[in-house]
């Protein structure tokens, strides 16, 4: 009995946490669009959900698959938590060092600079917890993980959305956000986790190998996600913040696509691993499983997206009544419209990379990222010259296309990986 109501709690908690994460981008993004405006709200949610992603994977250096499926205990925790105070440090500096180079060079305000500088601590924060919230998977206790994501994350939230609804001063409401944060941080990872994780040594040896280990998985990651958010760049340098934060609200439907693949994916890591090395039958059992379902799983959004597309594009319009009138002449809000198009071109684009992440995952876990590593670099550099194009010509519609384009490459660039190195 106590262990099945422990794996309900595991199971619990962390679908909590992972659908906290998905609902969150989209509940603050609205609500500080609707109180600050257009121009903050499209700061906020490009430094919240596009600047800060890439953040937030040079903070945890990529180390998420890495970390959960060492099972061996090849690293203690202090090995993983001492690189992650290195590793948060240097998402600090260059998230710090992309601002001020945007602002030398004109393309950022001072009040937008400021903005971004505290969402990047945001960012670095969140990488950092990571660490820990691994650790609590790696010894068994995915519910204190799953705990921890929903306590942190809904903390600063409601501190934001609280403090800018009777301040009306998105500066001061991160600010605030942020002290509570590293508040709920202290008290459910570095207090809560005493006792519970394995004591170890300090081992500087390792922290060395272990940087040459994760290197080229953090490559890997880092460029996976500027893949992703290729077009979100291309627009914000572009068209600018309202544009920005119009197309991160049609765009948040693909982010949701992925976060439920990855609430599927999360618990699956350790045992997917543990097949590996033990029985190769199993592993491709669960990994032929694993795809099905991602591939269920995206039929599933394409097929609700024709059904309830304009739906949510009405709630969008009915949310944002008023804030995006000067985007009214290239976004028309009726049925099949380019709105429309826009949204379903975008979860097309994540369908393909939600059905590409169980063999993302595998070729990582059988040790061959070294040769997504060159897939993924050509990717991004065609991405970034792509997104430009695409957005210089033709807008938002530009947007969206360059990145159906660019999912499609990563689709069919894990396919060759994996099935190359089988």
């Amino acid at each position: 009995m106590r262990s099945d109501n422990l794996k309900f709690n595991d199971i619990f908690w962390n679908t909590l946490g992972m659908l906290t994460y998905a609902a969150v981008s989209l509940l603050i993004s609205v609500v500080i669009i609707n109180i600050s405006g257009s121009i903050e709200g499209g700061i906020f949610s490009f430094g919240f959900s596009t600047l800060g992603r890439l953040v937030y994977i040079v903070s945890y250096f990529g180390m998420r698959p890495l970390h959960i499926v060492d099972i061996k205990y090849r690293y203690s925790f202090y090995d993983y938590v001492t690189f992650g105070l290195k590793s948060a440090t240097l998402a600090a500096i260059a998230g710090l060092l992309f601002i001020l180079i945007r602002y030398m060079t004109g393309n950022y305000t001072i009040v937008k600079s400021t903005l971004l500088i505290v969402l990047v601590l945001h960012a670095v924060i969140d990488g950092f917890s990571d660490y820990y919230e691994c650790e609590y998977q790696r010894v068994n206790k995915l519910s204190m993980c799953g705990q921890s994501v929903f306590f942190r994350i809904t903390a600063f939230t409601l501190t934001l959305i609280i403090v800018v609804y009777v301040t009306k001063n998105l500066l001061f409401a991160e600010i605030a956000a942020i002290v509570v944060e590293i508040i709920a941080f202290y008290i459910l990872n570095i207090k809560r986790s005493t006792g519970v994780f394995k004591s170890a040594k300090l081992n500087e040896t390792s922290n060395k190998s272990l940087l040459i280990e994760a290197l080229p998985l953090f490559l890997v990651t880092f460029l996976d996600m500027y893949i992703f958010s290729a077009a979100k760049f291309a627009i914000d340098l572009n068209l600018g913040d309202v544009y920005s934060g119009f197309f991160n609200l049609i765009f948040m439907p693909t982010n949701v696509i992925y976060l439920v693949m990855t609430l599927f994916m999360k618990p699956l890591l350790t045992p997917l691993s543990n097949a590996y090395h033990n029985d190769r039958v199993e592993y491709n059992k669960i990994l032929l499983n694993t795809f099905l379902l991602a591939l269920g799983l995206s039929l599933a959004f394409i097929a609700g997206t024709l059904l309830l597309g304009n739906v949510y594009l009405s709630i969008v319009k009915g949310i944002t009544a008023g804030v995006y009138n000067n985007v009214g002449k290239e976004i028309i809000f009726y049925n099949f419209t380019l709105e429309f198009v826009v949204l379903f071109i975008a979860i097309i684009g994540g369908c393909f990379y939600t059905i590409c992440t169980p063999m993302y995952f595998a070729v990582i876990i059988e040790d061959k990222q070294r040769y997504l590593l060159i897939s993924y670099g050509i990717n991004a550099i065609i991405s970034f010259f792509i997104s430009r194009w695409f957005v210089s010509i033709a807008g938002i519609i530009g947007a969206v296309i360059s990145f159906l384009l660019s999912m499609f490459l990563l689709f069919v660039g894990v396919l060759i990986v994996k099935g190359v190195t089988a």
